[in-house]
């Protein structure tokens, strides 16, 4: 019987402190009709893992190009954006890879929808993705009163989420059962020989995280009445922010939660009968609603209470001026990433090209000159 790899849990709660120096500061103006304007910076720096690793200073991104990198987040943006008015990549001072992406949406809650997201990066993710149910981490709806109401996705909307993933799974009569074999008293071993060495690598971890931050902060057209985990900010706005702080104090509910060998059990046992088995779904919210807590800062989800009234801003005219100033850059940029990126090229060097006006004349074809075969030169995907 094929034992469950538990030791990998270890490098997983540890890999959840030293990830990266992350930060992601949105800003979001919308109007009740659900149209909104948005604008983010994202800095990622991978240098002080780098360093700690050993590797040299002059060591290729481990992330990839950086203009590429840009190209698919604007692909992946692309269905929802109405005007692009700034998206743009560069390298800080620090060594971090920098994104600044501002625009215009019809919908603002698009940009949370998951499942598009995935569909925009290639026609064979969008066929993989076909199946999967609407994955949308942000909604805009109505309650009795008439008030419009704003909410990110909490436990409640993941278990949904995960429900319809559970259905499609179902289908499939392939599974095998009996694979995992996971005891309690095996993750409770484990954990035990994690903690010490989690207490040992946690102020490394500290320190690679302490400015880590997400921050969002929604400007809204009509007056805000109630707010959870948002901190209203004053009668229009609205902010979030999870920090590094928040992230190692999650680590540390994990690390020293007692009751945690028993609930990871529950889902072991639980997916080791099948994606059909009613233990699923009750062993992942048992295990997944402290997290949510601990992100949110108690059992609410975030979710905002508004009642109507001016737009925020002019959503038509903000829409022309922006197609209107657009530069050259950007809108090279934008036709690239209009592309699928299955079939976006890069033209070949210009020493490699084939021109027929400079090459030189044709052999004539005879019987002991075949006539050649011309082979077309390798394009290189984006």
């Amino acid at each position: 019987m094929k034992k469950f790899p538990v030791a990998a849990l270890g490098t997983a709660l540890l890999s959840l402190s030293t990830t990266a120096c992350f930060k992601n500061e949105s800003k979001s103006s919308v109007n009740a009709d659900g149209s909104g304007k948005f604008s983010m910076v994202m800095e990622l720096n991978l240098a002080p893992i780098i360093g700690l690793l050993g590797v040299g200073s002059g060591a290729a991104n481990p992330l990839g190009d950086d203009r590429e990198m840009l190209v698919q987040l604007v692909r992946s943006m692309g269905p929802t954006v109405d005007a692009w008015t700034e998206a743009k990549v560069e390298t800080t001072k620090s060594g971090a890879t920098k994104f600044t992406l501002a625009g215009l949406t019809k919908d603002f809650t698009a940009s949370g929808n998951l499942k598009q997201s995935l569909a925009s990066a290639s026609p064979a993710v969008a066929e993989m993705t076909s199946k999967l149910p609407e994955m949308k981490m942000m909604n805009s709806t109505k309650d009795a009163s008439g008030n419009w109401v704003i909410s990110m996705a909490g436990i409640d909307e993941i278990m949904t989420m995960l429900g319809a993933l559970q259905t499609e799974a179902a289908k499939d009569s392939s599974f095998a059962p009996g694979q995992m074999g996971v005891t309690e008293e095996d993750i409770a071993t484990q954990m035990e020989g994690l903690r010490p060495m989690y207490a040992q690598y946690k102020p490394i971890a500290a320190m690679f995280v302490k400015d880590m931050s997400i921050s969002s902060e929604f400007t809204v057209g009509g007056e805000i009445l109630d707010s959870k985990v948002f901190k209203k900010t004053g009668p229009h706005t609205a902010t979030w922010t999870f920090s590094g702080e928040k992230l190692i104090a999650m680590v540390d509910a994990m690390v020293n939660d007692e009751t945690l060998p028993a609930k990871l059990a529950k889902v072991a046992s639980a997916i080791d009968e099948g994606p059909q088995s009613p233990k699923v779904a009750p062993a992942l919210r048992a295990f997944m609603a402290p997290l949510f807590a601990e992100v949110y800062g108690g059992p609410d989800s975030p979710k905002l209470v508004v009642k109507p009234g001016a737009a925020a801003f002019d959503y038509p005219a903000e829409v022309a001026k922006a197609k209107a100033a657009q530069s050259p850059e950007l809108k090279k940029l934008l036709e690239e990433a209009a592309k699928p990126a299955e079939t976006a090229e890069t033209a070949p060097p210009e020493a490699d090209k084939i021109k027929s006006t400079d090459a030189a004349p044709k052999p004539k074809a005879t019987p002991s000159n075949p006539k050649p075969k011309v082979v077309s030169p390798t394009r290189k995907a984006a």
